[in-house]
């Protein structure tokens, strides 16, 4: 019990352990230059004793947060989720928190976050950002915050990034539709304006020109455009497609509902291939042939490039840095129906 009946102080510790408050003060800050002995008297009095580090006075003192801030157009998306828990993996082992912050696809937001982010001194900045063209990294990068970014590459920003091989998948997924012999492949697509669709549909366009294919695209503002209606006006007339590229599964699960109401048998009256597997892809009858992304390596990338910054094991020149996908063949494709 504590003479003064509060909270255990670092000046408790010190004296418990029979250091002095600068000894246990380098401790805390787990300096390199102390004994092992003297390390663990203290550790072991904090443990003792309950100590608990103020951190936010830590904060202000050292003027670094031990927080790092992830910031994305979409917390709820499996994509998003699945990134987060892996930054936070590696953010733990390096004895940080993270923040999470979700611009809802609004650059004005997002640059909102940005500076709120900034102001409470965070250590470093993941960030997906909302439209690769307009996101703007100036005010971080003004206070010599650093920053990486995932999946939509930030234009004209010097900052570690790291992507996949969208076109090289999305052309991939069209040369295997057409090895079935489908030749009206509709490309699905939403928010053609990002960076990661543009790709997709650039790696589509590119597998047809090979085979003087021609396009047929469905690409809208936002995914909440892809109707019943909308694919119904596609899939009509006398020459309607016979294989669905969609670029995003979201886009997927929109196709999937709207060809159930159309009563369109997948892989019989029109074959799917999705880009991004996603849960239940495997259950659905037939299962959903898709280009899965390496999520999880993409989060802990990230997390480990921001690190190596923050902590200056790596001032090299900004890095670009782009992961390979793995196509994933079940039966949506028309692979077995040969």
């Amino acid at each position: 019990m504590l003479k003064n009946g509060g909270s255990v102080t670092l000046k408790d510790v010190a004296h418990a352990a029979g250091v002095s408050l600068k000894t246990a003060s380098r401790v805390l800050n787990n300096s390199s230059e102390l004994r092992p002995e003297t390390e663990r008297l203290v550790r072991e009095a904090m443990a003792r004793l309950g100590y608990q580090p103020n951190e936010l006075a830590r904060g202000l003192k050292s003027k670094k947060s031990a927080a790092i801030a992830l910031i994305a157009p979409n917390l709820a998306d499996p994509f998003v989720a699945t990134a987060i828990r892996s930054v936070q993996n590696v953010a733990r082992s390096h004895g940080y928190v993270v923040i999470l912050a979700s611009s809802g696809g609004d650059v004005s937001l997002e640059k909102t976050e940005l500076q709120a982010m900034t102001r409470r001194q965070i250590d470093g900045i993941i960030l997906m950002a909302a439209a690769s063209g307009k996101s703007d990294l100036a005010i971080p990068l003004k206070s010599r915050v650093p920053v990486v970014v995932i999946d939509e590459p930030v234009r004209g920003a010097e900052v570690d990034t790291i992507t996949v091989t969208n076109r090289k998948a999305a052309r991939a997924a069209t040369e295997h539709l057409l090895g079935h012999g489908f030749r009206r492949i509709l490309a699905v697509g939403a928010r053609p304006h990002l960076f990661t669709c543009a790709e997709r549909v650039a790696g589509y366009r590119a597998a047809l020109r090979q085979r003087d294919v021609k396009k047929m695209e469905l690409l809208v503002p936002h995914e909440a455009d892809l109707t019943i209606d909308a694919l119904a006006k596609v899939l009509a007339g006398p020459k309607p497609a016979d294989a669905i590229f969609s670029l995003n599964w979201v886009c997927t699960v929109a196709m999937l509902r709207a060809l159930n109401a159309l009563e369109k048998n997948i892989p019989r009256d029109i074959a799917l291939i999705s880009f991004d597997d996603f849960d239940l892809a495997e259950v659905i009858q037939p299962g959903i042939t898709a280009v899965r992304q390496p999520v999880s390596e993409l989060g802990s990338r990230a997390a480990k490039s921001l690190f190596e910054r923050i902590e200056g094991k790596d001032s090299s020149a900004p890095r670009k840095i782009v992961l390979p996908t793995e196509f994933i063949v079940r039966g949506s494709c028309g692979c077995g129906m040969d």
